[in-house]
């Protein structure tokens, strides 16, 4: 008994120890603890590249970012000058932007992005004499040419009537990935048959190749698809980016479905418009002949 207590006490203060000795390596060591490189940049921006990182018991020889291997930029705040960058096709650096690097974080800014500034970004910190350790993360970015503008709706009425004929088309911005084109109504996806096959137009400019589509909607109203929106149908065309869903745009529109009461009421007041109209050029016709009969009759005296 009196051994397996002292067992037992000898094996917990062995295990304080070794969680202590653990805890205390692990904040002696070199952690790189956040890197931000985004995913999709579109080619019109500015992007900013940073790490952070937990020195521990080290003290911070340098930063370096590289892009697909080539080092770009370096930070060694103990060395003179302090910044230095080396040029690497795709990587363009802003002249006049001071860069934000200290003991904990290290950010570069990139501008005049182009097709080429896609690729592989690492973030490497290393520490000071005599181990210089080193560590390191990577991210990677593609460059594109998103949609900026909502698709536009052309040919559509606001005004139809059950069994009338609906054409509609929906035209995309040009971009880089292209938008893929989706036409709903009343929020459930057209079927294929009220299609018209898809128009695409192809720009290059900056060394994309831009596209812009459009896509034709045809069908015939159906009383049956529209009496449970009380007469109004939504249409709208959605344009999604494939490779990025938060570049999707969309653009809607209301159309008005006339119902046989409103058509019956039309024709009423149709109908009251057209027999006023009757009854006051006979009226007028009346009084000119009575004034004229009157005219006469004095002329006689």
């Amino acid at each position: 008994m009196w051994r397996t207590t002292n067992l037992n006490r000898i094996s917990f203060i062995f295990s304080l120890t070794l969680i202590s000795l653990l805890g205390c390596r692990q904040i002696e060591a070199l952690h790189l603890t956040d890197i931000s490189v985004p995913r999709v940049a579109d080619v019109r921006d500015t992007v900013t590249l940073s790490c952070t990182y937990n020195m521990g018991k080290h003290k911070l020889n340098s930063v370096k970012w590289y892009k697909d291997g080539s080092e770009f930029f370096r930070y060694a705040p103990m060395m003179s000058p302090k910044i230095m960058t080396f040029p690497v096709v795709g990587v363009t650096l802003p002249k006049d932007q001071p860069f934000d690097c200290s003991k904990t974080t290290c950010s570069v800014i990139l501008d005049q992005l182009e097709p080429r500034t896609s690729g592989s970004y690492r973030c490497e910190i290393s520490g000071d004499a005599p181990e210089f350790k080193l560590i390191s993360e990577t991210g990677n970015m593609t460059i594109a040419a998103l949609p900026r503008h909502d698709p536009i709706i052309t040919g559509i009425n606001q005004r139809y009537e059950d069994g009338d004929f609906l054409l509609g088309n929906c035209t995309s911005d040009m971009s880089s990935p292209p938008a893929m084109l989706s036409w709903y109504i009343n929020d459930e996806k057209a079927p294929p048959e009220y299609l018209q096959p898809l128009h695409e137009t192809t720009i290059e400019s900056d060394g994309f190749q831009l596209r812009f589509r459009s896509l034709e909607l045809r069908f015939h109203i159906d009383k049956a698809r529209h009496e449970n929106v009380r007469n109004t149908m939504r249409l709208k065309c959605l344009a999604r980016v494939e490779q990025i869903p938060t570049a999707t745009r969309e653009s809607s529109i209301a159309v008005y479905i006339a119902s046989p009461d409103d058509l019956t009421n039309q024709k009423l007041i149709n109908y009251w418009t057209n027999s006023n109209s009757g009854h006051r050029k006979f009226t007028a016709m009346l009084f000119v002949t009575l004034t004229t009969l009157v005219c006469l009759m004095l002329a006689t005296r």
